[in-house]
């Protein structure tokens, strides 16, 4: 007997087996493998950037290190003073986007708080002017006057569902002798 138990346990384990295998496609990934292989992807990408900003740099040094052994100096300056420019004029258009922004975002203040703020850093401000002007919406309420039928959508339904709130709005005495057609 005890043969026969043992034999509807492994049936029973087995069932199970299958179900939790039917559960889970083949094609599909658990959720911890993937964060880890986005994870490790991530930082792959960031070695990645490193290594060719390392290597851009040595092979730049380089070409410099062969152009001083040549005696081409003033192909050195050249290069150096271009990339000079092109860095000025970087910083210059971004020094005139935070002045715009800043003065954007000091025009939604009021004008008495502009001199409080102005001397806050750029990110700061941002964060308050959104603060400031960022209002909560009213609750919309509807004012309008209530149906004839005590807001439901017939005499049926508000004699069904308040039976009270309709004899009282359709009584003879305070309805005005309005008289409707079914009821008491």
């Amino acid at each position: 007997m005890e043969e026969q138990q043992v034999e509807v346990q492994d049936v029973k384990q087995d069932t199970a087996d299958t179900a939790s295998e039917e559960k889970q496609p083949v094609n599909q990934v658990p959720y911890a493998r993937f964060s880890e292989l986005v994870d490790e992807k991530n930082t792959l990408k960031v070695e990645l950037d490193s290594i060719r900003k390392e290597a851009k740099e040595q092979a730049e040094s380089r070409k410099l290190k062969e152009m001083e052994s040549k005696g081409e100096y003033d192909k050195i300056m050249a290069d150096m003073s271009s990339k000079l420019e092109v860095a000025q004029t970087k910083a210059n258009a971004f020094d005139e986007y935070q002045v715009t922004k800043r003065e954007s975002l000091l025009s939604k203040l009021p004008e008495e708080d502009r001199a409080i703020y102005d001397g806050l850093p750029l990110e700061k401000l941002e964060a308050h002017v959104e603060k400031v002007n960022t209002t909560p919406s009213p609750a919309s309420v509807d004012n309008s006057k209530p149906t004839e039928t005590g807001g439901y959508a017939s005499f049926e339904e508000w004699a069904t569902l308040d039976p009270q709130g309709y004899k009282k709005a359709n009584n003879s005495q305070s309805s005005g002798d309005i008289k409707i057609g079914y009821g008491d």
